[in-house]
């Protein structure tokens, strides 16, 4: 699809559809005819860091991770309830151990993500200061730029523009998974 859509000169979902490719086989080289695509057309946020391999490998595995988390709590909470029934108590620490390994396991379910991602869809999209067309106009932003999201507010997107905290129209954006 990303290879139709570039003869079609539709850039924007050529690299969306590079990118869910991506995200289901990472590989260096689908980064870097990302990274030539965008720069080819002059667009802004794709430059990929060793960070962003790992969370795009972080994002793959992150199911096996959270399997293998949970065999190991079942396993040490069956070792620690097989001591007490035995009338044998672990050492505080070990305890204390276990309890925060329980709690990391709640923190990588709940609140382990690395941040969202869109690329604006749409030409001459409006970059403003506050989350209202009544607010102070920053930029006019093209098509096929990468943006952070960082939040939202009812149709707006939290980003930064430029250095500065910026919102956009969530209809504007097409989110990356």
């Amino acid at each position: 699809m990303a290879f139709i859509q570039e003869l079609e000169k539709n850039y924007t979902s050529s690299i969306y559809y590079l990118h869910l490719y991506y995200n289901k086989t990472p590989n260096r080289s689908v980064l870097k005819k990302m990274e030539d695509l965008a720069q080819r057309q002059h667009y802004m946020g794709y430059v990929y860091s060793d960070l962003d391999f790992f969370q795009t490998q972080f994002n793959k595995h992150y199911l096996n991770i959270l399997q293998a988390l949970l065999m190991g709590a079942v396993g040490i909470g069956t070792i620690l309830f097989i001591t007490y029934r035995k009338k044998r108590l672990l050492p505080i620490p070990i305890r204390v151990l276990f309890l925060f390994y329980l709690l990391f396991i709640a923190y990588y379910i709940n609140f382990l993500r690395f941040g969202r991602k869109g690329i604006i869809q749409e030409n001459n999209v409006a970059i403003m200061s506050a989350p209202s067309a009544a607010s102070t106009w920053l930029a006019t932003a093209t098509e096929g730029h990468k943006i952070d999201l960082k939040g939202e507010q009812d149709i707006w997107y939290e980003t930064e523009w430029m250095g500065k905290k910026a919102y956009i129209r969530k209809k504007n954006v097409l989110e990356l998974p």
